[in-house]
């Protein structure tokens, strides 16, 4: 495991920020805390990310990982204890909870009601900056598009599932927690913080687990200003790369790497690595020198620039 704590760019409300702080907090993995506005500008962080516009993003030096696929990856990888193995069932709800359920704990409330709980987190001039700014965030993408009726039935049955595979054991993985676990806590997170479903609507079942995952908490972390994560950045390189992908034709190539769903911002950067599960980007600027940005495969276009 290594000694050097990870940074996480993250706001107490993103419900994807909260699926790896517990995570964290379970496997027992130190971090630093980087807390940044909940939408951008971000500027340091864009510095180092090449304007990503997702939360959270993890660094680690000089080597910088957006999504959570990448970053769980890599806090699971610093553990000392082991994750339990998820089923297929499990996977497959995790899978719904992270594409159709996300976007249905946002859209099954009332506008008013969203707006409601918008102002409570963020007040009322921070609701309207969120509202412009997500107005643009996931557009032309089908799940978010769903009529409140829809995304009441989504989650609906989403919640029935999820207290049908918890009816015989505490976690998605049995005794222990698995990564599905994780994935399926953070759209209920999200939908209790827009105010479109009460602790008290949830089934018995999934009211309990939601409880025992909570209770993990964020572990053991530190706050540390953006300015000290900017300086370990510079002040480190980036770690070896794998050799699996030495002999991609397309290494050294000018790419652009763009989520495939929302905040389909590119990053630009010269590909130094791609396997079956990871694509690795290189960028340098005068603030930070070189650093490595990691992608997974999934779920993101990789592209020449010609």
């Amino acid at each position: 495991m290594s000694s050097s704590p990870f940074i996480l760019y993250h706001y107490p409300a993103s419900p994807y920020a909260e699926k790896v702080r517990l995570l964290a907090g379970y496997l027992g993995v130190s971090w630093q805390s980087v807390e940044v506005p909940i939408q951008p500008p971000r500027d340091q962080l864009a510095i180092l990310a090449g304007g990503y516009r997702r939360i959270p993003v993890m660094q680690c030096g000089a080597d910088i990982f957006c999504d959570t696929a990448v970053i769980c990856d890599e806090v699971i990888s610093r553990a000392d204890r082991d994750l339990a193995s998820c089923s297929e069932a499990a996977s497959a709800l995790a899978q719904r909870a992270e594409t159709d359920v996300f976007f249905a704990a946002i859209r099954q409330g009332s506008q008013l009601k969203t707006a409601i709980g918008l102002t409570m987190m963020l007040g009322f001039k921070g609701m309207l900056a969120f509202a412009k700014d997500r107005a643009s965030f996931a557009q032309g993408h089908g799940p978010a598009t769903q009529t409140p009726d829809a995304a009441r039935s989504v989650f609906s049955s989403f919640l029935r599932d999820l207290d049908q595979m918890l009816a015989s054991q505490s976690y998605l993985g049995g005794d222990a927690p698995c990564l599905s676990d994780f994935c399926c806590y953070h759209p209920i997170f999200l939908a209790q913080g827009f105010k479109s479903i009460k602790a008290s609507a949830l089934p018995a079942g999934v009211k309990a687990w939601m409880a025992r995952m909570a209770g993990f908490g964020w572990g053991q972390y530190s706050a540390v200003s953006s300015d000290e994560a900017m300086a370990a950045a510079k002040a480190q390189e980036p770690r070896p790369l794998p050799e699996a992908s030495a002999h991609d034709p397309d290494l050294g190539q000018w790419v652009t790497v763009t989520p495939l769903d929302t905040g389909r911002v590119p990053v630009t950067g010269t590909l130094v690595s791609r396997s079956e599960t990871r694509i690795i980007v290189a960028r340098r600027s005068e603030d930070v020198g070189l650093c490595h940005v990691h992608f997974p495969v999934s779920g993101f276009e990789c592209s020449l620039i010609t």
